[in-house]
């Protein structure tokens, strides 16, 4: 990728443009309930910008994707996508779940069923609860921290692109957030999370033909190997510069669309880095966060095994409750251990 040009590098690209910013003002600006009014309020969805989109994720699922028409006005239309698995309503599990047939139809109503239109002030929260059911444990842990700290910029964030021979070739990762380590300056750390008994922490894989002995003679736990692909991709040159142009753009986006309601605040961080008053670089190491496990566990098998990993030269962050983070001072507690290293 060192030669990379503009336009392989395209999938890196972050941003709404202004006439879809302008869309989404004209429906908060409106004198009438509507279902962007209530994401915006709601607590419980986190914003995440792509290339031209957002997604709106609760506990780690995309619960669905605010796209734009392409009208060459100065205002693109905001239309909503969501899977059709979370417009099932979330009372069903109270009633009894099997439907009468009497060898010709159902004995249903669709509407009984699934949300068929939106209701102001009823089917977001319906929407929001049936997708939490959905939420595996790392995930449900991914929101908690994020939905802590306010410098997160990003969730769900994958790079991807189509190889040669058809596979998607760039990572994705968890969380990316902003930390400012001194005046005029600020980075972006991008994180992994696993919970404590992720066998990504534990099993492991075999080396590559070539690749970097980094534990066992010829074997390094999966999670390592990981970690090595992220900061391998982040750190090369000209993709530091597209995440750098691109996540401007994204605290841009971030604080217009707080302008928009009282709900959506922006920290001062962000706001900064967009108004270009910090100078945005990117952290070259990958974060492990790793939480879910008893005091035990921090004392034995955990404390272990980031020994190890530290031995490997992956950073970690370890709490027992996800909602005990408070990522971006833990990011700078933590660089301080790493201070007479690579950091």
């Amino acid at each position: 990728m060192a030669n990379g040009s503009t336009s392989e590098l395209n999938f890196l690209k972050r941003g709404l443009s202004s006439p879809q910013i302008a869309g989404l003002q004209g429906l908060a600006a409106s004198p009438a309930d509507n279902w962007w009014k209530e994401v915006l309020e709601s607590k419980d969805l986190l914003l995440a910008v792509r290339n031209g989109y957002l997604n709106a994720y609760v506990k780690g699922q995309s619960v669905f994707k605010i796209a734009f028409d392409r009208g060459g006005s100065a205002v693109s239309q905001p239309r909503l996508a969501i899977h059709y698995k979370y417009l099932v309503k979330p009372d069903l599990e109270k009633k009894d779940p099997y439907v009468s047939f009497d060898g010709k139809t159902f004995d249903l109503k669709p509407a009984d069923i699934v949300n068929t239109e939106y209701e102001s002030k009823l089917t977001l929260p319906q929407l929001i609860r049936t997708a939490a059911r959905f939420a595996g444990p790392e995930k449900s842990g991914v929101h908690k921290i994020a939905r802590k700290e306010p410098k997160v910029v990003d969730l769900e964030i994958a790079f991807t692109k189509a190889g040669e021979n058809g596979d998607l070739s760039a990572p994705r990762m968890d969380i990316a957030v902003l930390v400012q380590v001194e005046a005029g300056k600020a980075e972006l750390v991008f994180c992994e999370a696993k919970c404590a008994d992720n066998p990504e922490l534990w099993g492991l894989e075999k080396l590559s033909k070539g690749a970097k002995r980094l534990t066992s003679p010829e074997r390094l736990t999966a999670v390592i190997a990981q970690v090595r692909k992220y900061e391998q991709f982040i750190q090369a040159k000209e993709i530091q510069e597209s995440l750098v142009e691109g996540y401007v753009k994204v605290c841009k986006n971030l604080v217009e669309i707080s302008g928009q309601s009282r709900g959506r605040r922006v920290d001062d961080v962000v706001r900064q880095v967009a108004e270009g008053k910090l100078e945005l670089s990117i952290h070259p190491h990958v974060y492990l966060l790793i939480y879910d496990f008893g005091e035990d566990e921090k004392k034995g098998r955990i404390k272990n095994k980031r020994t190890e990993l530290k031995k490997a030269g992956v950073r970690t962050i370890a709490k027992g409750d996800p909602g005990a983070f408070e990522l971006a001072n833990d990011i700078v507690r933590a660089r301080a251990e790493w201070s007479d290293s690579s950091d």
